[in-house]
């Protein structure tokens, strides 16, 4: 049987426009183009300094010659280089120009198929870039609108933040089981309000707690918090008198107890900081456009986790089609078959790593029975689908979910999720 479909071809350079290939580097920028006159083609390369200045002016001069040759204008196509590509980019929008990103792994193997190794040359970049330019292999950068640029860049501090308190809480874990030898408490009761209390009050030192008598360490603690359980306090106090028994000298325990404090304070700084930074990104995203966005749609599903997964994301209609998202997540499956043999499926991971770190957290927390996700991955499981590969596929669900629901601009209606609309 002939399959005969209709042929939509990708967004790509427009060839009337000049197509200026830049592999990037921190000081230097090598430039690679081709262009006809006369019907002659003909090809040039230059490198100049990663600087604002320059950059401006070889665009401008680069624009003005392209106009002379009846081009209709600039295209850039740039590969990603650890941010280094940023003053060459925005030096290009806002001048008018449109910009396009090659993917890193695309090019590694163009320039393996370009060149014939596996060699890193800039010049030789330059080229491969500018080949998969030409054959539309590349990604058109459009800038985000200002309150989901500012959204997407307090998603940023906020994993930088919690990043560093979870390095910090390591490191507070390490000097209190130096300075306290026999503590043995769950990690709720350690970092929740018993544990601040203990940290603020005694700062973790068994020999200050056990300085006084039981009744009024368990005073002072309450006075301090109220509503901290008793039975919590007890054990503490009996680890702390025989954490006393610890061959630990006054200089040594003097020393931990001032890094322990300091280190407490830092910790305390950054969760606090977390906290102001997820109600500003919740109050960006209450006072969108209700066309761009999406509500807290079903329980389970956090005003915080909706600020962080569309921070990543960006408006969501923006996608042509939920595939579109998944692969813009790395969510996309990589089939391996071939004939009869059939290999283990797996998820590219080729997208943003902070969105699909969302996604995660975020259905981890509704695959409970009685949440959304909860028939789906039970489902799943009793299939005979691994628990890994099945929160991933439930991953993937979610993504459909949220795009829908914002695609629809309708009210969300759950019995949708696993009806079908005959």
């Amino acid at each position: 049987m002939i399959k005969i479909t209709q042929f939509h071809d990708q967004d790509k350079p427009d060839p009337k426009n000049l197509l200026l290939a830049v592999d990037v580097s921190s000081r230097k920028l090598d430039l690679y183009s081709r262009y006809r006159q006369n019907g002659v083609e003909y090809e040039l390369a230059e490198s100049f300094s990663n600087d604002l200045d320059t950059i401006a002016g070889r665009l401008a001069y680069y624009a003005e010659q392209a106009r002379g040759l009846g081009y209709g204008g600039l295209a850039l196509v740039v590969e990603p280089s650890g941010r280094w590509e940023t003053k060459l980019t925005r030096a290009a929008l806002e001048a008018g120009h449109r910009v396009w990103m090659a993917n890193p792994e695309r090019m590694y193997k163009a320039g393996v198929l370009h060149h014939g190794d596996g060699g890193k040359s800039d010049p030789l970049d330059g080229r491969v870039l500018y080949m998969l330019g030409r054959m539309g292999k590349v990604s058109r950068l459009v800038p985000l609108p200002g309150v989901w640029q500012r959204l997407r860049q307090l998603g940023k501090w906020l994993e930088d933040g919690t990043l560093a308190a979870a390095d910090l809480r390591i490191r507070i874990g390490g000097l209190r089981r130096e300075l306290f030898a026999d503590y043995d408490q769950s990690k709720d009761l350690s970092w929740g309000a018993t544990g601040q209390a203990i940290q603020r009050l005694y700062g973790f030192d068994p020999w200050k707690i056990t300085s006084g008598t039981y009744q009024e360490f368990l005073a002072e603690v309450k006075a301090h918090r109220k509503g901290i359980p008793r039975r919590g306090l007890a054990g503490i106090w009996e680890q702390a008198k025989s954490s006393c028994r610890a061959g630990l000298s006054s200089e040594q325990r003097h020393l931990v107890c001032d890094q322990l404090d300091h280190l407490w304070g830092v910790w305390s700084d950054h969760s606090l900081r977390k906290q102001h930074m997820l109600c500003q990104m919740i109050a960006l995203v209450d006072g969108m456009e209700a066309g761009c966005w999406i509500p807290p749609l079903f329980s389970g599903f956090s005003e915080g986790m909706r600020a962080r997964i569309l921070a990543e994301t960006g408006p969501l209609r923006r996608f042509p089609h939920w595939r579109a998202l998944l692969a813009y997540a790395g969510l996309k499956i990589r089939m391996r078959g071939s004939g009869t043999w059939r290999g283990q499926d797996k998820i590219t991971k080729k997208g943003r790593i902070l969105l699909r770190k969302h996604l995660g957290q975020a259905a981890f927390s509704l695959l409970r029975s009685d949440r959304i996700l909860g028939p789906y991955y039970h489902r799943k499981r009793a299939e005979g689908m691994p628990a890994g590969k099945a929160k991933v596929a439930s991953m993937r669900k979610l993504v459909k979910i949220l795009y829908g629901a914002a695609k629809s601009g309708r009210p969300f209606n759950p019995e949708r999720v696993y009806r079908c609309a005959g």
